[in-house]
């Protein structure tokens, strides 16, 4: 009995187990009392028993209690795992799949029934079976593993992309533990981050080729600012950052350099006569031929036109630059081939040493233009080294321009004339006018020195219609009598580039007929007949209604065509001065020329005859008329009349 009361003492129960005990008597109080038998032990026992026997019905129905709620957070777990959006997988130590919800069994396309027991590596792509391994090992080690990247293979062999997230469950001390992975289907984040990556890439791909694209087009334009489209050569910018380099090295180290300009004589001629195309294929020739001939150490450049240039460095000796020049001209002198026609062409050439006196390349450019000026003065071919003096020849050029544009104004411009005549006979056939400027400081000015000018300036037109109209003046006081005669040539020289500039000089000869005996005869150069203007019919039809017949001048300098001078309204050929020059070497060609003049039904004159040699052989050649000293110089208006009556047979 003792022992009974030691384990039931209310000192020896838990908290729990108290309160236990506290409802279980409670509730037994409500029940009726037991009959015992005598004796207080007794009835304690019993009524000990009954509390127990109460606390253990109290006991089974809070576990009753229990076993409902763990049911229902079965049943409510289980509804999670089955339904749950991510695909669940329930595996053991060794990876087989021991249950699977609905959304892993949609996922990988396969019932339950078919899924449960196989291991789950089967479903993964062979190369990442192993790296599964792993992972299921950390699994079972760590209790939870990070997220991993796997790809899956479905039923129908569609691989997918999927995001796992592994998590050990709780199981016996003695069992090996099982694993819950998820897995999230992340295909098409993984097609959207493909596609992003493709179009990054393609983006990078882009944005590197648009970057090369515009360095490239930097680079090109930087090139092209230069260097000369036409020929690749560096262009005036790019010399002279040259010569500012090259005066750099004079100045800090004493490096003499020498700097030569040169230009084609009478290219004008070739783009005139050819056409443009045919000039620019002239300049990429000849600057191939300049490279061939230029050291790599020196400087060549194109500097505008036919215009080039040349930085000679490190001229210690200056007899050097001769060689330059004749290796030059060997290079252009070397016949040019054009649609089958063979050119033959020079350069002028103007050469300066450059020393301490220079500091800026505007300086010497400034004196090497000075330079090829003057060689270009001295005729074709001509080379000028530079010297000081030169600059006040230059600056009087300036002078001369800024006067030209007053001379008609202040009437400062004469004309005079040259008598056309038979060749055997010296009987006088026409005249032909030429301009002459008066300087007030400089005496009488021939038109080689300023006509140039004018061309520069643009004054030539105004020039050229003034000499027609004086012309036509003059002719009107003079009084000759050639009443049944042929009436005389009056030739006016025209500067004009075209027809059409011809035609507005010529426009006064419809509204001022020239007086008897005289009929005017327009003066102009092989080029104008070969310029882009030549087929305008307007302009054709205008000229002959002024009954303006042309002559060409200096015939055999330039380039023509014989079908041109049937198109044209051409009554004359003038054979050029130079080629009476040399007569014993020109006498063929010269031949040739009366020859063809003759079968066209031209007039052919020959110029610059000056001796008795030259009336002699120009005769025996079939030369018919002529002009020159040997006859008269170019008389001034004033003696013209006297000249005509008294020295000379009219009839």
């Amino acid at each position: 009995m003792a022992l009974l009361r030691d384990t039931v003492t209310p000192e020896k129960l838990t908290p729990e187990q108290g309160a236990l005990r506290t409802e279980a008597r409670r509730r037994l109080a409500q029940l009726a009392p037991l009959e015992t038998w005598e004796g207080w032990e007794a009835t304690a026992l019993i009524h000990e028993m009954r509390v127990q026997h109460v606390e253990i019905e109290m006991q089974n129905e809070e576990l009753q209690h229990s076993v409902a709620d763990l049911e229902f957070e079965r049943r409510h777990y289980h509804a999670l795992y089955e339904h749950a959006p991510s695909a669940y997988f329930t595996l053991n130590a060794a990876g087989d799949i021991l249950d699977v919800n609905l959304a892993g069994t949609r996922l990988l396309g396969f019932q339950r029934d078919q899924l449960r027991l196989r291991p789950f590596r089967l479903f993964l792509v062979p190369e990442q079976r192993a790296g599964f391994a792993s992972v299921l090992d950390t699994l079972t080690q760590a209790q939870s593993s990070r997220t991993h990247l796997f790809t899956l293979e479905q039923r129908g062999g569609e691989r997918l992309e999927v995001q796992l997230q592994g998590l050990t469950l709780p199981s016996p001390a003695q069992e090996p533990p099982s694993v819950l992975i998820t897995l999230m289907d992340i295909t098409p984040l993984s097609q959207a981050r493909a596609h992003l990556e493709h179009l990054n890439a393609t983006l990078e791909h882009r944005v590197s080729q648009d970057t090369r694209a515009l360095l490239d087009l930097n680079a090109q334009l930087h090139h092209q600012a230069r260097h000369d489209f036409l020929t690749g050569l560096p262009n005036r910018a790019a010399f002279a950052d040259a010569l500012r380099g090259a005066l750099d090295g004079l100045h800090q180290h004493g490096q003499d350099f020498a700097v030569l300009f040169f230009d084609v004589d009478r290219f004008k001629v070739i783009n005139d006569s050819l056409g443009h195309p045919a000039g620019d294929q002239v300049l990429v020739e000849l600057s191939r031929r300049l490279r061939e001939v230029t050291r790599p150490e020196d400087d060549l450049s194109r500097l505008g036109g036919d215009e080039f240039a040349i930085l000679l460095h490190s001229v210690t000796d200056p007899e050097i630059i001769p060689s330059v020049i004749a290796r030059m001209d060997a290079a252009v002198q070397r016949p040019f081939v054009l649609e089958g026609q063979e050119l033959y062409l020079t350069v002028s050439t103007g050469i300066l040493l450059v020393g301490d006196g220079y500091h800026t390349a505007e300086e010497v450019v400034r004196d090497v233009d000075v330079a090829l000026y003057q060689a270009k003065r001295g005729g074709n071919a001509g080379s000028k080294v530079f010297v000081p003096s030169m600059r006040d020849e230059a600056r009087g050029r300036l002078e001369l321009e800024a006067q030209l544009h007053h001379a008609l104004e202040r009437h400062e411009l004469v004309v005079h004339y040259q008598p056309i005549v038979a060749l055997e006979s010296g009987q006088v056939l026409g005249l032909e006018a030429l301009v002459r400027w008066q300087h007030p400081q400089r005496g009488l000015l021939l038109p080689g020195v300023f006509i140039p000018l004018a061309e520069e300036l643009e004054l030539v037109g105004e020039i050229d219609r003034w000499v027609l109209m004086e012309t036509q003046r003059q002719t009107a006081r003079w009084r000759l009598d050639r009443a049944g005669t042929h009436p005389l040539w009056m030739n006016v020289n025209v500067a004009a580039q075209n027809l059409e500039q011809i035609r507005q000089v010529t426009d006064q000869l419809l509204m001022h007929a020239t007086p008897a005996p005289w009929r005017v005869l327009v003066e102009i150069t092989e080029r104008v007949l070969t310029s882009r203007e030549e087929g305008d019919p307007g302009t054709l039809e205008a000229l002959r209604l002024a009954q303006v017949e042309l002559v060409l001048d200096d015939f055999g300098m330039g380039f023509s065509s014989l079908s041109a001078l049937h198109r044209f309204p051409v009554r004359m050929l003038k054979i050029d001065r130079s080629f009476v020059a040399a007569l014993d070497e020109n006498a063929s060609l010269i031949r040739a020329i009366v020859l063809m003049g003759e079968a066209l039904g031209l007039t052919v004159v020959a110029e610059g005859v000056e001796t008795q040699e030259h009336q002699r052989a120009l005769l025996e050649l079939g030369l018919k008329v002529a002009q020159g000293w040997l006859f008269a110089a170019a008389l001034p208006p004033e003696e013209v009349e006297a000249y005509l009556r008294t020295n000379h047979r009219l009839e």
